[in-house]
């Protein structure tokens, strides 16, 4: 188990990346990043001299969702792609099923607290056998469906987690939750072997305190095929840790320029405090590059927004009317060089809300029209250096 490093050995390790990052070019290259022995270590994220901005490749292929009827989609921040190309949306009490042209097939489960019956249903992992894993924040379970949408296997696990992402072949899994740790206090991060929570870590390095719990606690979580696991704050900070599969702490990944200054959330909005950007999801592909999904507040939010005067006599910005929070967001694309620490390409997606990565050849969208009115686009993505 991991513990937080302290405030002093912080400011020393922050004041020594800066110093690297503004080294001569002759300095010696520290160790591969897989192979650091200091465990607090911080990289700084720079962009290459040479970033390339056209290097990564979209091409949107289908979107699905209909507006009324059986495949409405009410919500969806959870997605998985089976083995014969359906896709499974987490629908809170049920998982709504669409096939590989985007028509709806059919729905599994439903409120409730029984067998196939959901809180917040999760589809987070379609295996090599045809099974599609749904975790259930809300009741404490893993659910296993086979391809005909009947339960394999039901097992209760700790509830109220944020995210989940397999580890491995998923016999295991990484749990993002608040859950009390044996001698270490309350940690993020946490291995769960069949219901056991085995392990939990994920001390982390904090610029600037966070003044919520909730935020504390909430990350952004991926792993890879060596079984690390990657994380983020969801809110604020871009700050990239890694965590081997026994919980220890392998290297650290700051951008400091992000959202700074960073906004004061007790204040309300304005050119001097504008909402932050935030990081939503990360990737790690087969050459050690992290792929990084963010929302970033558009240059022009302000024409967005209007003074009105609340109940309570106080004037504030809100969103004109017939527009979205979310319209105040660009989506973009990074991809980093973990070794070298650098941005390597970056594409900016005006106007789209991405939401995760699909596979290593996709990613997915949210499109919406209005209220309460979501369609999903699936997106193919490259990357041509």
């Amino acid at each position: 188990m991991n513990a937080s490093p302290s405030p002093i050995a912080l400011a020393s390790l922050i004041g020594a990346g800066f110093f690297l990052a503004c080294a001569p070019p002759d300095e010696p290259s520290r160790a591969h990043w897989t192979d650091v022995t200091d465990s607090t270590e911080v990289r700084l994220i720079r962009e290459s001299e040479s970033l390339c901005e056209d290097c990564i490749t979209l091409e949107q292929v289908l979107v699905m969702g209909d507006t009324i009827g059986e495949g409405y989609l009410r919500a969806a921040f959870h997605l998985v792609r089976d083995s014969v190309g359906n896709y499974w949306f987490g629908q809170y009490e049920a998982v709504k099923v669409f096939d590989a042209e985007g028509n709806f097939v059919g729905e599994v489960g439903r409120a409730g607290e029984g067998p196939l019956e959901w809180e917040n249903a999760m589809p987070v992992l379609a295996d090599r056998e045809g099974r599609v894993h749904v975790f259930d924040a809300g009741n404490g379970r893993h659910s296993i469906v086979g391809p005909d949408f009947a339960l394999i296997e039901d097992e209760s696990i700790p509830a109220y987690f944020n995210a989940v992402r397999p580890l491995g072949d998923g016999e295991r899994w990484v749990l993002n939750m608040q859950h009390p740790a044996p001698d270490a206090g309350d940690l993020p991060l946490h291995i769960l072997q069949g219901a056991q929570v085995t392990s939990s870590f994920g001390g982390t390095i904090v610029l600037a305190n966070d003044r919520s719990a909730s935020t504390q606690f909430h990350r952004i979580i991926t792993t890879d095929a060596a079984h690390r696991t990657f994380s983020s704050p969801v809110y604020r900070r871009y700050e990239v840790e890694v965590w081997s599969e026994t919980g220890r702490r392998i290297t650290g990944f700051i951008d400091p320029a992000f959202n700074d200054p960073p906004r004061d959330p007790e204040a309300p909005e304005s050119s001097d405090n504008p909402p932050s950007s935030t990081i939503r999801a990360l990737r790690v592909d087969s050459d050690d590059r992290l792929w990084v999904l963010s929302w970033q507040l558009r240059e022009d939010w302000l024409d967005m927004m209007e003074e009105r005067r609340g109940p309570d006599g106080r004037v504030r910005l809100e969103m004109k009317s017939g527009l979205e929070t979310i319209d105040r967001f660009d989506g973009q694309i990074d991809i980093i060089d973990l070794n070298t620490a650098t941005v390597l390409a970056r594409t900016r997606m005006e106007g789209v809300v991405v939401v995760d990565f699909l596979g290593d050849d996709a990613l997915w969208v949210g499109e919406f029209s209005g209220p309460g009115y979501l369609r999903a686009g699936i997106w193919e993505i490259g990357f041509n250096p």
